[in-house]
């Protein structure tokens, strides 16, 4: 699990133009069309983040090409030319990460927290570096630290342990929300954003609850009307049932009001929120995003984990359907529940077959395969008319035709998810993020591509330390909300 304590100085690197150049006023671009197209070649790039630098965190970024991620390879710390702060112990930059063009210049920008920088005397202050896209590619940063005020003295609020970006407002603009841990919940920066620092105003979120305590957050299009919706998974602490619940916030207008809650199934909070994964993603092609939120390890005795999707309608959540549970027991899903297979640990949502549907990968890292311990496997659900169902699911691991490696001890191949379509063919490629040991580093990435008939082992990619040229570190199989 990503860890959710982190602490470093962070400064404000404002680009300033000169001479001739200012005589004519350069013509704004239209947004990027791609959230994570830092370069604006209309090819996606690649987010791996985690991995480590030094006494602190990395982000490595693989450039994109038209056959999926390519060969040049971008590696930012905070001891990057422009990139505010210095590389600290305890920093954990790039515990979350997030893409998209913040200042509509045509060009995806990276969001980096760190949520333990300390600044100035506050520990634990928390902050978003932003690094901004360009024809060249990511260049320098800007950080935006948290708007609302501390609570206690000295004591910040880990600001961006989590954060993910959409135009909630709905004003046409990308926004960032992030967690804060205080009462303001989650804080919403609305954009646009500048290179100097500056951006449209803040909201807060924590005026819906006594006192949220977030553990995930899922952006995406709920209702349909155009604005990006927010699911909050956590608890309010004040309320007299503090089971796990996920919180809708409708964009737009009213986005800072909590406009419905939906509770999760089966939820014990009492023994901690375990390894906890959301995705949003329409399934029954219905036009309203649907949620399917993963429970790892929703037991604390055997670790079985479950998968189950609250479908949504055009108000938000759609409590008139029951939530549908899949589990390994589930008719048509390969597999049988086991004791800590850990299955739902990560979710990804994204059309793999290009019918129209999204479709659902979890991942159960715990899977014992082979007689390998933990050796991991990632199954993928198929969307319908109706919505998700077993009928059709099929299991990956890595001793999949065309993935690399094989099956080992404490691989955990499924640790971490992304569909996205990297090759522009209309299918969404499954990320897979795994801890094998290679080469004496740890971390391996599996790129797996989509199809007419899903998700295929058939020319897959794998990253490792070596082979993308990194100096040293682990390789961060993090990626990108």
């Amino acid at each position: 699990m990503r860890p959710t304590r982190t602490a470093a100085l962070a400064a404000v690197l404002t680009a300033a133009l000169t001479g001739p150049l200012l005589l004519a006023a350069p013509v704004p671009a239209a947004p990027a069309r791609l959230a994570d197209d830092f370069n604006g070649d209309g090819y996606r790039d690649l987010v791996l983040a985690g991995g480590t630098y030094g006494e602190d965190g990395r982000v490595t970024v693989v450039y994109g090409t038209s056959a999926g991620p390519g060969t040049r390879v971008q590696t930012i710390h905070q001891n990057s030319a422009g990139i505010p702060g210095a590389v600290e112990a305890g920093d954990h930059w790039g515990t979350s990460t997030t893409t998209a063009d913040l200042d509509r210049d045509g060009y995806a920008d990276l969001v980096v927290a760190s949520p333990g920088e300390k600044v100035g005397d506050v520990e634990l202050a928390g902050g978003l570096t932003v690094v901004w896209g360009g024809s060249g590619g990511l260049g320098p940063g800007t950080v935006f630290h948290s708007p609302v005020p501390q609570e206690y003295p000295g004591s910040g609020d880990s600001f961006g342990e989590q954060v993910v970006t959409g135009d909630f407002d709905g004003d046409g603009d990308a926004d960032l929300a992030a967690y804060s841990n205080s009462r303001a919940g989650v804080v919403l920066l609305e954009g646009p954003f500048t290179r100097a620092g500056g951006h449209g105003g803040h909201q807060s979120l924590g005026g819906s609850y006594g006192y949220l305590n977030s553990w995930r957050l899922a952006a995406g299009q709920v209702d349909g009307d155009g604005a990006t919706d927010l699911y909050v998974l956590g608890l309010d602490l004040t309320a007299s049932d503090i089971d796990l619940r996920a919180f809708y916030h409708r964009g737009g207008s009213g986005f800072a009001t909590r406009a419905a809650t939906v509770a999760v199934p089966e939820a014990t909070p009492d023994t901690g929120p375990g390894p906890l994964s959301a995705a949003i993603g329409d399934f029954d092609k219905d036009g309203h995003g649907d949620l399917a939120v993963g429970r790892g390890g929703e037991n604390p005795d055997l670790n079985r984990g479950y998968v189950v999707v609250q479908y949504g309608g055009a108000s938000g959540p759609d409590t008139a359907r029951r939530p549908v549970k899949f589990t390994q027991d589930t008719a048509g899903v390969p597999g049988a529940v086991e004791d800590e297979d850990l299955f739902g640990s990560a979710v990804a949502a994204g059309d793999v077959n290009g019918d129209g549907y999204a479709d659902l990968a979890v991942g159960a890292p715990g899977e014992d395969l082979a007689d390998k311990r933990d050796g991991g496997a990632v199954t993928v659900l198929l969307g319908r008319a109706g919505g998700l169902s077993g009928t059709g699911a099929k299991a990956y691991d890595q001793n999949t035709s065309g993935v690399a490696g094989s099956i080992e001890v404490d691989d955990n191949f499924g640790r971490t998810l992304k569909l996205t379509d990297h090759t522009r063919d209309g299918r969404a490629d499954l990320m897979v993020g795994a801890d094998d040991w290679v080469g004496g580093t740890l971390g391996m990435a599996h790129l797996l591509k989509g199809s007419a008939t899903g998700i295929t082992g058939t020319g897959s990619t794998s990253f490792t330390v070596a082979s993308l040229g990194l100096p040293y570190g682990d390789l961060g199989t993090w990626f990108s909300d």
